[in-house]
């Protein structure tokens, strides 16, 4: 009898199974199908987007970038720059929703592992955090696959709909440590007047009176000087220095600019070197210059459109 039932509940099991198949076991894709292949694990309808940073550039002159981030508060923190606008703000709490069907829809979650190496300047990248903690990672240069430009386009046009009333976005150099609000009004004014292409690649900084204050500022004394503010590309590949230094007493300001010729360190930097040095003053105040031949003359014309008057110009032997 026991052997009996045991037989009789299997079967029942195994005709249940078969019923329910269908419904429950996913079918592979068919040729006539015209939907993204998702990959299963991903859920994207319970298992919404934590963290999305998506870039495509076909040529230097084309450089595109999405990257949205939860705050603390579960709103939504977007960096947005498209062909022709950038934007950056916070967006509510419930915008991943809609970034996540967009995600989904755009076919880019396919192409996850598909990266490609090839010979070109053009590349492309997509990294995308799920709530669970499982990811969506292509990684492309040289060759970019149609299907990532599609994709990412039907993001880039989502984007353009979701931040439609964000204001665009003016790049400016980010402020570091307590910057002398004078210095920073000067500094502003330079880099503004410069027209540089990317001010938010550099970074305005507080130099503080210590050990490496003198070294820092390119002085042999810090005598007489009240405060001081440096202005450098975040990445240091660059040959490129501004520093504006406020004195004690305007009566110093010739002694300081000597200092800042004598000390001029043209090796300061690693593998590359600046073309030409200026040193300026302006009321009680003294900069110096040092950069290669392209920031230099953008950043020069900055000076003198600021109201500074150049003392000396110094060039690389």
């Amino acid at each position: 009898m026991k052997r009996f039932l045991s037989l009789l509940l299997a079967a029942a099991m195994l005709i249940a199974l078969t019923a329910c198949g269908p419904n429950n076991v996913p079918t592979a894709p068919t040729a006539e199908s015209t939907g993204p292949v998702v990959t299963p694990e991903f859920l994207l309808s319970d298992n919404p987007i934590t963290f999305i940073a998506l870039s495509l550039s076909m040529n230097p002159n084309d450089s595109r970038a999405i990257t949205v981030s939860t705050n603390e508060d579960g709103s939504a923190h977007v960096e947005y720059a498209g062909s022709d606008v950038a934007k950056t703000g916070d967006l509510d709490a419930n915008t991943f929703h809609g970034i996540t069907a967009a995600f989904e829809s755009s076919g880019l979650a396919a192409l996850h592992g598909q990266d490609v190496y090839d010979d070109g300047v053009a590349y492309g990248s997509m990294f995308v955090e799920f709530a669970d903690g499982s990811y969506a990672a292509v990684d492309c240069s040289g060759q970019i696959p149609e299907a990532f430009i599609q994709g990412y386009t039907a993001m880039e046009g989502f984007f353009d709909q979701l931040t439609a009333s964000m204001p665009a976005y003016v790049p400016q150099p980010a402020v570091v440590g307590d910057v002398d609000p004078m210095l920073l009004e000067e500094m502003m004014a330079i880099v503004n007047a410069s027209g540089l292409a990317h001010p938010d690649t550099f970074t305005i900084a507080h130099v503080e009176k210590d050990a490496y204050f003198t070294f820092t500022l390119g002085l042999s004394s810090d005598e007489g000087i009240r405060s001081a503010v440096s202005f450098s590309p975040m990445m240091m590949t660059t040959a490129y220095s501004l520093v504006i230094v406020s004195l004690e007493s305007a009566g110093d300001r010739q002694d300081v600019c000597a200092d800042f010729l004598q000390n001029l360190d043209w090796q300061k930097w690693v593998c590359v070197a600046p073309n030409k040095a200026m040193i300026a003053a302006k009321n009680n105040m003294v900069l110096c210059l040092m950069a290669t031949d392209a920031l230099y003359t953008q950043t020069a014309a900055g000076v003198e459109a600021a109201g500074w008057t150049v003392m000396k110009v110094a060039e690389n032997r």
